[in-house]
């Protein structure tokens, strides 16, 4: 029943951090046709803003790692919902944009904070199922994004309203669900002594832990990279270029993503019972037919199938997200878990800078997003070979 407790609050926390995230990139298309700016300057800002996110670990991280769970959970939860906010009441451009600086701040820390109660109070042989269970935070975030537009038939202003709430909103619920996963938990004041205690049995020099650190990085910004493409430029496509609405997008990703929690949730399961380097396994089952979801996806002429075929490769993706953080805990030993888990999240904001400045280049001076999307595809397919290479140098030093 604890456990019950922890994984909802996880839970909570992914799902509102994507859903904020998800109205953001929904609503693009008419926030540049409000605030009169090109393209190409937005991509370049918003890859600005991911910079601000990959400095915040450095500048702010141990004091963020070093709260207790739930004062970190509320504090990176309202700064996102705060900056959600008050983008909704700016009207200058320049003010909005140093909000969405304030924003980026807390960017990096939800996943992170998530995997660190997972890791430290659920047993090694359930985290492949609890990991699975806050990771699905992602897609239902996703889906709940296009919904709240499409509920407010394109209002950018008042999705991102609707959006701030629903994080402030979360905050007394995760109280709530903390003091009763404490209640049930026989020591209340549990300290890092039991934080991944899986890898207590094995030590690891640091060039060794920069080694494998550096492959899990190269596997994650290839397979983020597609994901930012997916979760902030999704609109861009489908709305702007191939005149889809919201509506249609809201049920097609709210289908898939049903069908997605499901699958992760048992990918989850599957890969508790996975051993050393089989547990990439799911990452080639998900992120190769994504690829080619996407190439196929670069040739269709029919906005609606289009629509289709990008909510298959969303799916499709979803089901390896269990194994980054799964192979991430195995790999990793406890006394270089912090550093390397800022290594490990910096991968993913330089996809997101890389990716905003690329996609906001192309669609600038191409007018389309299908050459991104195919350089996306292209890019994917070296996510499961680097995470390979990581776990076959990582389970041969745990067994030297």
């Amino acid at each position: 029943m604890k456990k019950n407790y922890l994984l909802l609050i996880c839970l909570g926390l992914t799902t509102t951090f994507i859903l904020q995230g998800s109205v953001f990139g929904a609503i693009l298309p008419s926030l540049v046709d409000d605030f009169q700016v090109g393209w190409g300057l937005l991509g370049i800002l918003m890859s600005l803003w991911t910079v601000s996110s990959a400095a915040s670990p450095l500048l702010v991280g141990k004091y963020i790692h070093d709260l207790k769970p739930l004062n970190a959970v509320v504090l990176v939860m309202t700064v996102l919902s705060l900056s959600t906010l008050m983008t909704a009441f700016v009207e200058n451009f320049t003010i909005f944009n140093m909000v969405r600086f304030i924003g980026s701040i807390a960017v990096p820390f939800p996943f992170p904070l998530a995997a660190k109660l997972v890791t430290t109070y659920i047993v090694s042989e359930k985290r492949g199922i609890a990991t699975a269970v806050y990771g699905t935070g992602s897609i239902l975030g996703l889906a709940l994004g296009y919904v709240v537009v499409a509920a407010v038939r394109g209002s950018w202003r008042h999705a991102m309203i609707i959006a701030g709430f629903v994080g402030i909103a979360y905050i007394p619920v995760a109280c709530v669900l903390w003091k009763g996963f404490l209640r049930l938990t026989d020591s209340a004041n549990t300290k890092m002594d039991s934080f991944l205690e899986n890898q207590t049995t094995f030590n690891l020099s640091a060039s060794d832990v920069y080694k494998i650190v550096r492959w899990l990085s190269l596997g994650h910004f290839a397979a983020v990279y597609t994901w930012n493409l997916m979760f902030t430029w999704l609109s861009t496509f489908l709305v702007r270029e191939l005149g889809v609405g919201y509506g249609a997008i809201a049920l097609s990703l709210s289908i898939m993503a049903v069908f997605a929690a499901v699958m992760e949730v048992f990918v989850g399961i599957w890969s508790d019972k996975l051993i050393g380097t089989k547990k990439v396994i799911p990452l080639y089952i998900g992120l190769v037919p994504c690829s080619i979801l996407l190439a196929v996806a670069v040739i269709s002429s029919n906005g609606l199938n289009t629509a289709i075929l990008m909510s298959l490769a969303i799916l499709f993706w979803r089901l390896s997200t269990p194994s980054f953080w799964i192979l991430f805990s195995d790999l990793v030993p406890r006394a270089h878990f912090e550093k390397a888990s800022g290594v490990y999240v910096m991968a993913v904001l330089l996809s997101g800078i890389v990716s905003s400045t690329v996609n906001g280049f192309l669609v600038s001076a191409i007018g389309s997003m299908k050459y991104s999307m195919a350089l996306t595809a292209i890019v994917l397919v070296f996510s499961p070979i680097f995470y390979t290479v990581a776990a076959f140098f990582g389970y041969r030093l745990r067994k030297l």
